[in-house]
This record gives structure tokens, sequence and C-alpha cells, in this order.
């Protein structure tokens, strides 16, 4: 078997992206060569061989309740590089550490299982007035403290969905699910993909979400699903209507 060339930059580079802070890395060779990791937003401590050997990544130090195994795993996976981290996932880990929620994204502890709601708070999050790819993060309260989301989160069951609704135009939101990581913990995230077809809403009423009503989302609050968004609101996401109508 050829010998693995550890990539301690790959390493540390797919952990900053998660959101362990690194505060430092020391190279040392006791035994043959090994990195060992501290982090200043984390008690683990990390140490990383330069081997074949797969599981021997040890993780001590002063620890969250199952985070010996979740990070030893993830850091093995970089090392092997048979985990590449998503893009998105800094952005995510900076909209989850301000603890609010924003007119573009919502935390949600756990997948929805009111589909009434669920529609309404896709409709919101797509016409939100800023135009912008917006979000459902799933594992995260209201206070922005990260529990996890360890069941998947099927985009196929999402659409299959969807598509039993009545979009004006024909126009339905453009969505993505992506499985990311909050540090140890996975955590999965609807996008709600920024569009030339806003507003977006229905033609046929389902259950409270009513026909002909345009929502959107004002600070962290959507519009009730009982009441218009207001008009200076409806105005600016027709403007980006027409603005954006010629767009591929």
């Amino acid at each position: 078997m050829a010998k693995v060339s550890v990539d301690i930059e790959y390493i540390k580079k797919g952990l900053s992206m998660i959101g362990y802070n690194i505060s430092d890395c020391i190279e040392r060779n006791n035994n043959g060569l090994n990195w060992q990791l501290k982090f200043n937003n984390s008690g683990a401590i990390v140490t990383i061989y330069d081997t074949n050997k797969r599981g021997n990544t040890v993780v001590n130090g002063k620890l969250e309740e199952g985070e010996k195994n979740g990070l030893q795993d993830l850091v093995e996976r970089l090392k092997h590089k048979e985990f590449e981290v998503d893009p998105l996932n800094p952005t995510i880990i900076e909209l989850i550490d301000l603890h609010t929620e924003g007119p573009f994204y919502d935390y949600k502890l756990e997948m929805h299982t009111d589909m009434a709601n669920f529609l309404h708070d896709i409709l919101c999050l797509s016409n939100n007035t800023e135009n912008k790819d917006a979000y459902l993060i799933y594992g995260v309260n209201d206070q922005g403290q990260v529990e996890g989301h360890s069941t998947e989160i099927r985009l196929d069951h999402i659409l299959d969905f969807l598509k039993t609704q009545h979009f004006a135009g024909g126009h339905m939101p453009e969505l993505e699910v992506k499985p990311l990581y909050y540090k140890y913990k996975m955590i999965f995230v609807l996008v709600c993909k920024a569009s030339k077809h806003v507003p977006f809403y229905l033609t046929e009423k389902y259950r409270g979400v009513f026909d002909n009503q345009i929502y959107t989302r004002v600070g962290n609050t959507n519009t009730p699903k009982n009441q218009h968004a207001n008009y200076n609101d409806v105005e600016k996401l027709w403007r980006i209507h027409f603005e954006r109508e010629n767009d591929y």
C-alpha cells in the first residue's frame, strides 16, 4: 500500500470550515511525524499521525458529549481526503453564530411535520426582499444553539410535496438540500434559491396558506398566514421580477 501523504493544511482548512477555530498546530516527531491541534472554541486536543493506519487519530481534552468520536471520524475522513467540506458551510456557521434569525435564514430544531407551516416558510424565505439565497437551517434551536439533526432530509420528498401545489405562473421555488456540519454535529440546510420568478404565491389555497396572497419575511418574522406582505415589500418583489425577467 502506498503511503498516505498527510496534507495537514487540508485538514486544518476543513476543520476551520466546519467551525473549529484552531489556536495551535504543533508539529512533532515522537515515534514518527505527528501534529497536535488545539482550538479556542473547543477543549479538544487532536493528534494526527503521518501514517496509513486508520482510526489512530487521538482526540483528548475536555470535550462535549459525543465530540470525541465525531471529531475523530471527521479528522480521519479529512486525512484520507474522503470528505470535502461544502463551500456553503462557513456561511451557515456565521449565521448560526449570530444566535438570532434574520430576513433570509431561519433556525429549525427538527424537520417540519406540519406541511402548511413548511410551505409557508418556503414562500416567505423564497420571497425575501434582498432576493438572495435563503436558508432553513435544521438542527438548531431558536436561540442559535446547535443540537444537530441526524435524520436525513430528502429533497425528492420535498419536491414531491411542492409539485402537488398550484404556484402562480407554474413557477415553483428552486430548492437544494445540503448536509453540513457545525463542528462535529451534522445539520441540514434547505436552500431556497434566489430567483427572478419572485414573488412566489399559490393560486389555490393549501390549508392555512391562502391563494393569491404574497408572503415575505421582515427581520426574523414571517408574514402571518392570514395577512399579506405590506405594500412596499410587494412592490420590491415585483420590481425584482421585472428587473430580472431577461435573466437566464
